[in-house]
């Protein structure tokens, strides 16, 4: 699990450092809380939910994930697939009083506006919300990205 900014292709980093930087303005403090991903972790984090727990704690063992909890077996991505596992992606805390805050609701929406005006895509807006999950793919679908494209600008 990655949480390296660094990982990421320069547009989406790039975007990243602008979204630090007007949150900041705003008063709102996060931190990062994944960047790259790699297949083993997706396809992990995909069987959560859908497979028995031993499964998934296989999975999770073979990509480098801690096991879980039965409670925890539930799902947390729709994707098999992610643009996470291309670089193109990051998720975010917001953090109070030095901890994470996965409550703060205004927050993480005031956080997706001030994305969505840097270019970003956020998670928010997805049928499956995802309020603490930023895009960037410049246009290009995951078979593009699958075949080695990246954005650009």
């Amino acid at each position: 699990m990655s949480r390296d900014p660094n990982e990421l292709v320069e547009p989406v980093r790039q975007r990243l450092e602008t979204l630090r930087a007007d949150a900041a303005r705003e008063g709102i403090d996060f931190i990062i809380t994944y960047t790259m991903r790699t297949d083993a972790e997706q396809h992990a984090l995909f069987a959560q939910g859908r497979k028995g727990l031993n499964e998934v704690n296989r999975l999770r063992t073979y990509a480098g994930l801690a096991p879980i909890k039965q409670s925890e077996n539930r799902v947390v991505t729709k994707l098999f697939k992610s643009v996470h596992q291309f670089g193109c992606a990051f998720d975010i805390a917001i953090v109070k009083d030095g901890k994470p805050d996965w409550a703060d609701t205004a927050s993480y929406e005031k956080l997706g506006e001030l994305g969505e005006s840097i270019g970003l895509r956020w998670g928010g807006r997805f049928k499956f919300r995802d309020l603490c999950h930023f895009e960037y793919t410049g246009g290009l679908a995951i078979a593009q990205l699958e075949k080695g494209e990246r954005p650009t600008a």
